[in-house]
């Protein structure tokens, strides 16, 4: 048995398929089957030293969270593995080097460097869900407005990423605090955060009204199981985020939603992973994880503890080691962003080919 994945994933005609309609009566209940003991948990964790708060976080290092990226090598070669070599390495070389321009730029411009890490992460975390309403549930409706497409990725990524700032508003300055503070090495008052409670509460949830009414007026036949299973994903993502402490929420949310159902699709890209999927061989599935995932993740953490000077000692783990983490996340993202636009491209535009 193999310990690490070299070859391409390639991109055949069956990654662009949707995926089989049980899978969303399957997913669904996965979630609800991890969520749900971490929302009693989380709602406990409220009174909780930060360091136990950030415990879902922490975790998401090592399970599913960071992991989600860890093929992104494998993918980007697939998509470009018709283009010439050097070509191929220029696009292999570019994602370390996007990586490290973000963080010199987070050293000379902290505020608008969170506020694009910010900006960014709403469009990431909400085309990681437009992907699978399309692909699993079948949003036909998705695919034919433009308007309505845009209104989901907006609704579904500012849900995780303002929502926590209207009750757990005090929270939420520290988290971006610390974030600025470990990026220009400069302390920040981001007093606007307190000031405007409001805006966290009122952008995600009119987005999610206004995209769910304007579905409604759009659906053809057969379509209206999607927009249910939609509205239920919107209506599950208010609750959780509004009532679950947000160190808690966004954690678990990260590692146990974003990053399992990005899994899920890469896997489905993945040959071997599909074969398993369908056959529904999950011991496999979880070698196959860690033989696309494992050398990346490992490289990855050892990068981010090199540059961020990460603590190893779990006791003492605060709001400082949380603005540290976050920067390391922000530097992936932007390349691991700028790779799912490409997937986003081959999977949903019926592209041939990337380049």
């Amino acid at each position: 048995m193999k310990w690490i994945e070299w070859a391409p994933v390639p991109f055949t005609p069956q990654a662009r398929e949707f995926l089989p309609g049980k899978y969303s009566i399957g997913l669904t209940q996965l979630t609800l089957l991890l969520l749900l003991p971490m929302a009693v948990m989380g709602y406990l964790s409220s009174d909780w030293p930060v360091a136990w708060q950030l415990l879902p976080l922490y975790l998401s290092l090592f399970v599913f969270g960071m992991p989600h990226g860890g093929a992104d090598h494998l993918l980007l070669w697939g998509m470009v593995k018709n283009s010439p070599l050097r070509f191929r390495i220029g696009t292999l070389l570019a994602y370390p080097m996007l990586s490290l321009a973000y963080l010199a730029v987070w050293n000379f411009q902290p505020v608008p460097s969170a506020v694009f890490f910010l900006c960014l992460t709403i469009f990431h975390w909400g085309q990681g869900d437009h992907y699978l309403s399309v692909k699993l549930h079948q949003a036909g409706y998705l695919e034919r407005s433009g308007l309505l497409k845009w209104l989901h990725i907006l609704s579904r990524g500012s849900l995780p990423i303002l929502l926590p700032g209207y009750l757990g508003n005090e929270t939420y300055r520290e988290f971006i605090e610390a974030m600025v503070r470990q990026g220009g090495q400069v302390e920040y008052d981001l007093v606007w955060i307190s000031q405007n409670p409001l805006f966290f509460l009122l952008v995600p949830l009119g987005l999610t009204v206004v995209q769910v009414l304007l579905s409604l007026m759009k659906l053809e036949e057969g379509e209206g199981r999607a927009l249910r299973f939609d509205a239920l994903e919107g209506g599950l993502l208010v609750l959780w985020f509004l009532f679950v402490p947000p160190l808690w929420a966004i954690g678990a949310y990260f590692a146990l939603w974003h990053s399992l159902r990005h899994g899920l699709r890469i896997l489905w890209i993945d040959e071997a992973g599909r074969t398993q999927l369908q056959n529904r061989e999950f011991f496999k599935l979880k070698i196959r994880w860690l033989q696309l995932t494992g050398l990346m993740t490992v490289l990855a953490l050892v990068g981010l503890w090199f540059i961020l000077a990460l603590p190893l000692n779990f006791r003492g783990i605060q709001l400082d080691w949380l603005g540290k983490a976050m920067l390391g996340i922000s530097i992936l993202t932007l390349p691991h962003t700028v790779v799912v636009c490409l997937m986003d491209r081959l999977q949903l535009n019926r592209v041939e080919s990337c380049c």
